[in-house]
């Protein structure tokens, strides 16, 4: 499969993801005990909705530049349920674009504590040296040039036994 994140980050299907994982993240680290939290197709981490390519497709405007515009008028229980996914995200220009948009290992590398790990898999070369540099000097951070459906096999169940996924939309807990 030949999808690019950079055309797509900050889209309402991105956002929708994001605003999940991040519920679900919330959620495991309820426990003291670690947690492994795996991305199969991690891409580069943070995404400039400025660059060509966000802004050649444009769908960050219907996903978070619609959420950003909803908020002021969101009812205090909405923006609770948001809270952890809007943290992550930094302020907001005019636009309802942040400076960097956090994909998922961005929002998990944010979220998680000292004892928990990352394992970051992704497929293309220029991705993995980008996500390395975005994200990969965090020590709980382990970036794999790999496959992210071989990475299933390789990688779960996690050591942890507690553990999130990213991309395939498969959480276990």
């Amino acid at each position: 499969m030949n999808y690019r994140h950079a055309f797509h980050a900050g889209n309402f299907a991105d956002v929708f993801k994001h605003v999940l994982l991040a519920r679900i993240l919330a959620y495991l680290m309820r426990k003291d005990a670690a947690l492994r939290y795996i991305d199969t197709h991690a891409g580069v981490g943070f995404y400039d909705l400025g660059e060509a390519r966000a802004e050649r497709t444009g769908e960050w405007r219907g996903g978070i530049g619609r959420l950003a515009a909803a908020l002021p008028g969101a009812s205090p229980q909405l923006a609770g349920l948001l809270q952890p996914y809007l943290d992550c995200l930094g302020p907001l220009d005019g636009e309802g674009r942040p400076n960097l948009y956090p994909g998922s290992p961005a929002i998990a590398q944010a979220m998680l504590r000292k004892q928990d790990r990352l394992t970051l898999c992704e497929l293309h070369a220029d991705d993995v040296r980008a996500l390395a540099a975005n994200i990969g000097r965090d020590k709980r951070a382990k970036v794999v040039a790999i496959d992210g459906y071989v990475a299933l096999n390789a990688y779960v169940p996690p050591r942890e036994r507690r553990g999130g996924m990213s991309t395939c939309t498969t959480f276990k807990r």
